[in-house]
């Protein structure tokens, strides 16, 4: 075997220049394989992050039924024995009560449909990044008392309805009691969060105004829940399910709030295999095309070694082991190559500004920070090395299948 691995070694480097070129197509297959896999890596991963830090956290609990409609009179008091259970849970690290509900804005330029989130400012500090993504350039600040007069948008919206800070807007909402009431408010600041449609339609004030605007006293629409890792909400999701123990309320992961979210992170991962079946066709026909030439030029070679005693299996698995070096050197540079420039880019970040709409749309920020898994180095490591087996396959079988006296004869 040794011996094999020696004479396919000495066989690769005949022809450099050759060899070096398939070497560098497989190495440059597996930079940009894995800098795709980083890339998309990175989107999800920003997808996901600016999406839970936002609008869904980790987990949510609120009335049954809340989550299809939001209407504001499913509603709860929150029981101190849930407050219990969610402090007392090792993978619970923040909560932030909400009050949720459909309102318009008004002002002398426009009006415009929003959500209205009704927050505990301290209390959402820890639970989302609202707070980092407020703008105080432009004057503002994040909200700081429950009970103030005062509102909190985004630019974007503001933009829309020609308001800046300081100015009164009029809110409008229909109460508990399904009648309108119209309340007059202070733009306290804006925000920017990396995803467009939030901006568009989400804005803050503090719960207790809120609660007494819609007259909901001390109730509330859901209880936001941010746990230790993204990952880990199914096993926290079941575990809170069962020492809250009511039937009225309901526990949602951000999986089951963002089921587009997730069949779009679905979506990208199978866009993978296109790059997957590209690359497999480029070493195919390189390892195969350089192996067949290099078999060509040495039929003579060939012919003398089977006659003196070399088997064909043999033969066979000299050819096999001329491809296997060729697919390891060009991996080992490839992925040598790859983690460093993603190691790289994960500290420095890729600048998408010029398509900051279409980043925003998506939910990801303009600077994308790509990164791979242990997994994504081995699926490579795997791919090429399969691929390289199947383009050997064919001249090495070719070259175990000639015969010794047509190749002695062959000039």
């Amino acid at each position: 075997m040794k011996t094999f691995i020696l004479l396919g070694w000495r066989n690769l480097w005949r022809q450099k220049r050759r060899s070096l070129v398939v070497i560098v197509s497989i190495t440059l297959g597996v930079l940009m394989m894995l800098f795709a896999l980083g890339l998309m890596n990175g989107l999800i991963a920003q997808m996901l992050d600016n999406s839970i830090s936002t609008k869904l956290g980790h987990i949510a609990i609120h009335k049954n039924g809340y989550f299809e409609n939001m209407k504001l009179e499913t509603n709860f008091l929150p029981d101190p024995r849930i407050e219990e259970v969610l402090r007392k849970d090792k993978d619970v690290v923040a909560t932030a009560p909400r009050v949720k509900t459909f309102a318009m804005i008004r002002t002398s330029e426009a009006s415009r449909g929003v959500i209205v989130f009704g927050v505990y400012p301290e209390k959402e500090k820890k639970a989302s990044k609202i707070n980092e993504y407020t703008l105080p350039d432009e004057g503002g600040t994040f909200l700081s008392d429950p009970n103030a007069m005062e509102i909190l948008m985004s630019k974007s919206l503001a933009e829309k309805l020609d308001v800046y800070v300081g100015d009164k807007i009029v809110l409008i909402i229909q109460d508990s009691k399904n009648e309108m009431a119209g309340v007059g408010l202070t733009v306290k600041g804006f925000f920017q969060t990396p995803v467009q449609e939030y901006d568009n339609s989400v804005v803050y004030m503090g719960i207790t105004r809120l609660q007494t605007i819609t007259g909901l006293g001390d109730n509330i629409s859901e209880i936001m829940v941010i746990a230790t890792d993204k990952e880990i909400v199914d096993d926290v999701k079941t575990r809170l399910i069962k020492n809250i123990r009511n039937a009225a309320l309901e526990v949602m992961t951000w999986k089951d709030m963002a089921p587009n979210l997730v069949s779009a992170i679905g979506l990208i991962d199978k866009m993978l295999y296109v790059y997957y079946a590209i690359f497999f066709i480029t070493v195919v026909f390189s390892i195969a095309n350089t192996l067949i030439m290099s078999i060509m030029e040495r039929f003579h070679e060939i012919g003398v070694m089977k006659s003196i005693g070399t088997r064909p299996s043999q033969v066979f698995f000299i050819i096999m082991f001329e491809a296997l070096n060729l697919g390891i050197v060009g991996l080992a540079s490839g992925i040598l190559f790859g983690v460093g420039l993603i190691a790289v880019l994960s500290f420095t970040g890729i600048d998408f500004s010029i398509f900051m709409d279409a980043m925003r749309q998506w939910g990801a920020g303009s600077i994308v920070y790509p990164f791979v898994y242990a997994k994504d180095i081995l699926v490579t490591l795997l791919v090429v090395e399969c691929t390289t087996i199947i383009a050997a396959i064919y001249p090495a079988f070719k070259a175990a299948r000639i015969k010794p006296l047509e190749a002695l004869h062959y000039i």
